[in-house]
This record gives C-alpha cells, sequence and structure tokens, in this order.
C-alpha cells in the first residue's frame, strides 16, 4: 500500500476519534498499543503515530488496518503521515537508553573508559547527596586519579576534560558558561587551560538527577550495567572508590533488570518494557547489554550439546555466508572480553524467558542451510551457562572454558562439504565409499588432535565433530542402520534430509569417542529403544558390533 493512500481529511478524523474516545480507549478498540518509537505531534498534543495512520484508513477506506498489517517505522506510518504534513517525532531516549548507548570504540591499547568512569562517580555523588553541578576544578581534582586507576589514563586530568564534555554530546551532561571556554582547533572540546580559567559547573542533567535522587533502584542498575560493560572482573576496593558500596551492598548483579526468569509473550513486549533492538536475534536492550534470543519455531537451528547445558547458538544472518558484523561482530566484542550476555528463550507455543546468564567459550564454522534453503558457512557460538554476572559464582569447568579460549575460529567446514549430508549436493564422481574413507580419515585425525589436549574442556569433550556425522549419514545411505529396525519412515524434514538420529554407541560420557566407528544412524524409533528401552542394554551391544561391521565395510 503506497503512503498516498490515506488522506490528510481520514488522518484528521481519526485524530478526533481519539481525542473523542480518549487515548486507551482509543488503543483498545483497535487492537494498538503505546507508541515507543514515533509520536504524531499535532496542535501541541502527542498522539501514537501508528494507531493514528492506521484507524485513518478507516476513514478513507472503510476499514482501519490491524497493528500487524502496518508498519509503524520510517517507510510505513512515518512516511503516509509526514507525507501529508503532519509532524512526527522520536521521543526522549530515556536514561537508562542513553547510558546504554555511551559506547567507547575499541582501540588497539583496549577500550578507553573516560565516559564510563566519570558517570560512576557521577552516580556515587548522586547516592552521597552531593550538588548536582560540581566546579571543574572539584571534578577534575576527584575524578583524576580515578581515571589512572580505573581508566589506565597517564594523566588523569587530561583524561577527565574528555568526558566533561563529551558526556554533552551523549545528552546525559549539562555544563555552565559554555560561550566563555576556548575550544581546540578541531572544536570537539573545550582546552584544559580554559576549563582551569573558567573553572564552569558540570553534571548529570537536571531530570536525570532528579530521577536517581528518588529512585535509588535507578542509580544501582545504571551503574551495575556499567559495571558489567566494563569493569569485569570487578577490581578490589572500586565500589568504594567511587562511592557505590552502600548502593550496591551485596551482589551488585542483583540491581541489574530484567530479572532471571521474566517472561514475555514475545520479543516486542520484551522491547517495551526493556527497550533497545526489537527485531534482531541478537541485540542489546536499552542498557547496552547483549543479548541473545533462541526460538524453537526457528528460523535458526540452535540447542542444547548433548549431555551438557552448554547451548550451540547459530550466528546472525539468515541467509548467505555469515560474517563478523552485525550480532556476529558483537558475539565476538563479548567473547573476546569474556563478558556475560543474556541468553532468552522461547520453547515451541511457550513464551521468551530470561533463562540464563553465559559466556562464550567458543566460536565454531559449519555448514547450515539457510532461510533461502541452500546451503552456506553459519557460526555456531558455544554458550556456557552462568548463574550471574559475577565472576566468582562462574562454575570451574566454565572458567577453565574461557581460559582455553584463544578466541580463533575453529573451522569445521573444511572438514566435510554439503554433499555429505544432503545428497541433492553431492559430486557424482565421488562413490559413497570414497567419500566415507575420506571422512573417517578427517574424524580420526580431529579425534587424535583432540586425545591431545592435556587439559580437554566440556568443549572439546561434548561438541560433535560434524565429519564424523557426516560419515555415518554418507554410510547409511539414508536408512536406519539397526538391524532390529521395524520400519523407517521414508519421509524427509523439510529441509529434504533423512529423518536420522546419529547416536553414539559407547557415550562420550563414558569415554567413547566421536569418530565413526563408535557411532550409528538411527530413525527416531529406534533411538528412542536404544535410550529408552526395556531392553535396550542388549540393544546397545547389537548396535556396537553393528556400527564396527558397517565402517569395517565402508573402508574395505
Amino acid at each position: 500500500m503506497a503512503p498516498s493512500e490515506i488522506t490528510r481529511e481520514g488522518i484528521l478524523r481519526a485524530i478526533a476519534e481519539h481525542d473523542r474516545l480518549g487515548v486507551e480507549a482509543f488503543r483498545n478498540t483497535y487492537g494498538y498499543r503505546a507508541a515507543v518509537t514515533y509520536l504524531l505531534v499535532h496542535e501541541g498534543r502527542e498522539y501514537d503515530s501508528k494507531a493514528i495512520a492506521g484507524v485513518a484508513h478507516r476513514y478513507d477506506f472503510g476499514s482501519a488496518l490491524k497493528h500487524s498489517q502496518l508498519s509503524g517505522g520510517l517507510k510505513g506510518a512515518v512516511a503516509w503521515l509526514r507525507r501529508e504534513g503532519f509532524t512526527v517525532v522520536e521521543p526522549p531516549k530515556t536514561f537508562h537508553r542513553r547510558v546504554g548507548d555511551v559506547r567507547p570504540a575499541r582501540r588497539t591499547g583496549g577500550t578507553p573508559l573516560h565516559r564510563p568512569v566519570l558517570l560512576l562517580w557521577a552516580l556515587g555523588q548522586v547516592v552521597a547527596g552531593a550538588p548536582r553541578m560540581q566546579s571543574w576544578s572539584t571534578t577534575r581534582d576527584a575524578v583524576g586519579p580515578l581515571m589512572e586507576k580505573y581508566a589506565q589514563a597517564e594523566d588523569g586530568v587530561d583524561a577527565t576534560r574528555y568526558p566533561f564534555w563529551a558526556l554533552v554530546r551523549d545528552d546525559l551532561w549539562s555544563v555552565t558558561e559554555e560561550q566563555e571556554l576556548t575550544f581546540t582547533s578541531h572544536g570537539r572540546r573545550p582546552t584544559l587551560e580554559s576549563l582551569n580559567r573558567v573553572d564552569p559547573a558540570g553534571g548529570l542533567c537536571e531530570e536525570d538527577y532528579a530521577l536517581l535522587l528518588s529512585h535509588p533502584e535507578a542509580a544501582a542498575s545504571a551503574a551495575a550495567g556499567l559495571l558489567l560493560r566494563y569493569f569485569l572482573p570487578l577490581p578490589p576496593n572500586l565500589l568504594e572508590d567511587f562511592g557505590l558500596h552502600t548502593l550496591l551492598a551485596g551482589r551488585w548483579a542483583d540491581a541489574l533488570r530484567p530479572l532471571l526468569g521474566e517472561t514475555f509473550k514475545d520479543r516486542d513486549a520484551i522491547w517495551r518494557a526493556y527497550g533497545g533492538q526489537k527485531m534482531a536475534g541478537i541485540g542489546c536492550l536499552a542498557d547496552g547489554i547483549l543479548s541473545a534470543f533462541s526460538d524453537d519455531k526457528g528460523p535458526y537451528a540452535d540447542g542444547r550439546i548433548p549431555d551438557t547445558n552448554w547451548i550451540a547458538y547459530v550466528g546472525d544472518g539468515l541467509s548467505g555466508d555469515q560474517g563478523i558484523s552485525d550480532g556476529n561482530e558483537l558475539m565476538a566484542t563479548y567473547q573476546a572480553d569474556g563478558r556475560p550476555l543474556r541468553y532468552w528463550h522461547k520453547p515451541y507455543q511457550g513464551q521468551f524467558s530470561f533463562e540464563t546468564w553465559a559466556v562464550i567459550v567458543q566460536r565454531r564454522r559449519r555448514w547450515g542451510l539457510g532461510e533461502n534453503k541452500e546451503w552456506r558457512r553459519e557460526f555456531l557460538w558455544v554458550l556456557a551457562p552462568v548463574p550471574s554476572p559475577e565472576h566468582e559464582t562462574w562454575p570451574a569447568d566454565v572458567v577453565a572454558a574461557l581460559e582455553a579460549d584463544t578466541g580463533k575460529l575453529h573451522d569445521d567446514t573444511v572438514n566435510y562439504q554439503p554433499g555429505d549430508v544432503d545428497p541433492e549436493e553431492r559430486d557424482a564422481a565421488e562413490s559413497d565409499k570414497d567419500a566415507y574413507k575420506r571422512l573417517v580419515e578427517r574424524a580420526e585425525a580431529n579425534a587424535k588432535i583432540r586425545g591431545a589436549v592435556k587439559k580437554p574442556t566440556l568443549a572439546d569433550r561434548f561438541v560433535r565433530d560434524p565429519s564424523a556425522r557426516a560419515a555415518v549419514i554418507r554410510r547409511s545411505k539414508g536408512d536406519c542402520e539397526s538391524p532390529k529396525c521395524e520400519g523407517h519412515p521414508k519421509e524427509r524434514t523439510s529441509a529434504g534430509l533423512p529423518i536420522l538420529q546419529v547416536d553414539h554407541v559407547r557415550d562420550l560420557t563414558k569415554g567413547g569417542p566421536d569418530v565413526p566407528w563408535n557411532m550409528i544412524a538411527l530413525c527416531p524409533n529406534c533411538h528412542a529403544l536404544k535410550t529408552y528401552g526395556v531392553n535396550r542394554k542388549n540393544l546397545q551391544g547389537i548396535l556396537a558390533a553393528t556400527a564396527k561391521q558397517l565402517h569395517e565395510e565402508g573402508l574395505s
């Protein structure tokens, strides 16, 4: 539907109905929610832009558009309204959103923490009941030593000069007597000489200060978010140095919101409660802390790694080879820093739940089917759940995996090809037997490398080798390998692949190797019998002998 299809008259009639019914009745009548991103401003009053545009359609064409039928963004409702001469604005960002938007650039020598340090100090001043506006000289003398201690600044005084002005551009800080200051040649900040001479006052914006003073929990949440993003593991005495020890007494992470276990109907509900990125599967809430969202309905095949509670999380990008950009770039940053993120999970026909904090302990690349049903290289991020963002609560096996992780990419795509698991992609020039030999050689070489690791982590032990699985799929020719199978369903998955589960005859938890001779392809029924059946021990023995026999035949 083109923007020209609603008229100014229809929009004005929708506004009149809104004024007559009142905002809540208007929303309830047409099934719209409160606008968050864009507001229509007309004759000094603010209106939900998307709702007004949708109801205007009723007056122009006889039926109002439902919430799901209309985009509220720049190419939808906003474009419609502006085309007819109306003013549409973005509402002011919340304090937490503006703090979350403070993202110092990463540099070779590390991330400069000048703005986070000044913000933490300012939050401590609120807690202490200090005046909102304090002179440059007072701020300089108090914050300079903190810059040297926590921002690794060589000159704490000069380091304080930058955020004292930069936070003004972030809409978090105000400075008096600006007109009397002399700026550097590029005009980006005042000179140190003029700051010392004029000695202007600076501090948090008035509305923010009032909010934090009357709602200490808001100050605690903002401070905890900055600690998680920039100061982990928490240095000794940091809370005391910034005057935050009373505010964050006990576990500072308890001040973060949302809380573990909070549930929401959908991503839109999370966004309305906590802001941030609305649609991306990997993105930050308003507080700037990364969230990874997993929905059992897809389109990504995320899941728990068997025999662990660790998570295999597919990277960002629906089609085509994935690269280190967008959500994957954020994940790589968190991996490099060993920083915890929020993991959200939505079971089939369930609700999104903030299920756990997690850290990234490994990054792999594998073959996967994109949304366009074509094979592509995709990232697999190995997430290890942790009880909280506080390092001292992390299990020993997670700490060991973090220490072992060098950040390098484990590229599994060199070990096998899509044709090894998808008959439609196979190279007709290579026989199944030759392919099996190739894959077995690769799988056994990988197993030897893993076996040489002196202190294997859970990732080393339980992240499956896709070349070993591909070998078994190729060996099976798409059929269940159990000699006791009473009927393997011939129906294929939605991706066109055989319905098979490749299982270890001797479990990895019991020392079984991740190689084809210890693996067998089973239909869902036979897999259930092997795992839960009354005669499973007898069946497991039969399957072990069968796997070895099929392996030897595949190599002969």
